[in-house]
């Protein structure tokens, strides 16, 4: 076998920086390096959208009519960049109210020109990170995550941890340590970062070697079939073939 090297990107999606979804997403980062053997490198990098600036999408349809991405410059054109150069990612959010809190739905909300007119995000391979205080909510979290992203990515592990000492039966209390104390926890994070690593590396030699799905199998997040060099126009609100006169 060839050598395959992957790129496996952890991304906090979190306004705490150094806090528990960061310790929990670095976790998984090493556990993802635990891979690299002969059979090829794994490199990783870290981001957290803590020290960010990330506008909501205010659905003005600019993306939509220049087939371009959005016209509003701060920071997330620099991590949708990261996502794109990255074979494999593990995204990690804390849980809020029994829900995902609002970093990576906000930073998700400007993917539109990427998930309609490009192929870039698709097969990335995916995991998923959670952390809360409770312990509750985390699966309602978890599946909001991967709803976000798994009509592009595949989403392959999941894993969580809690930052009181609920997760051994006592009244919560804040660990002293945070999710470093939650061993269990930060055990599934490693693993997710092993299994976001393996797939990675299969996804990516079977792509190298030519085993991927025909080009008139592949489809947008909504269904449609690709562009093919046919002029386009945008008529009240939706791309029409030119030629047709809409």
């Amino acid at each position: 076998m060839s050598e395959v090297d992957i790129k496996i990107l952890g991304l906090s999606a979190t306004p705490i920086k150094g806090g528990n979804c960061d310790t929990l997403v670095k976790e998984s980062l090493k556990g993802a390096r635990e891979l690299e053997d002969e059979i090829g490198e794994v490199k990783t990098e870290f981001i957290t959208l803590a020290d960010k600036k990330i506008a909501m999408c205010q659905n003005c349809q600019w993306c939509i009519e220049n087939k371009a991405p959005c016209k509003v410059k701060d920071d997330a054109q620099k991590i949708f960049d990261k996502i794109i150069a990255a074979d494999g990612i593990i995204f990690g959010a804390p849980t809020w109210g029994l829900t995902l809190s609002p970093p990576l739905t906000v930073l998700w909300s400007r993917v539109r020109y990427y998930a309609i007119f490009t192929q870039l995000l698709n097969n990335k391979v995916t995991g998923y990170l959670t952390v809360g205080f409770f312990g509750l909510g985390f699966d309602a979290c978890l599946d909001q995550m991967e709803n976000l992203m798994k009509r592009m990515m595949l989403p392959v592990a999941r894993g969580w941890a809690v930052s009181s000492t609920i997760y051994s039966g006592e009244r919560p209390r804040y660990l002293k340590h945070g999710v470093r104390d939650d061993k269990r926890g930060m055990l599934m994070a490693r693993q997710v970062g092993i299994r976001v690593a393996e797939v990675t590396r299969m996804i990516k030699y079977a792509t190298e070697h030519g085993i991927a799905l025909p080009d008139e199998y592949k489809t947008t997040v909504f269904g449609g079939h690709w562009e093919r060099g046919k002029k386009k126009v945008y008529i009240n609100g939706v791309w029409r073939d030119k030629e047709s006169g809409g």
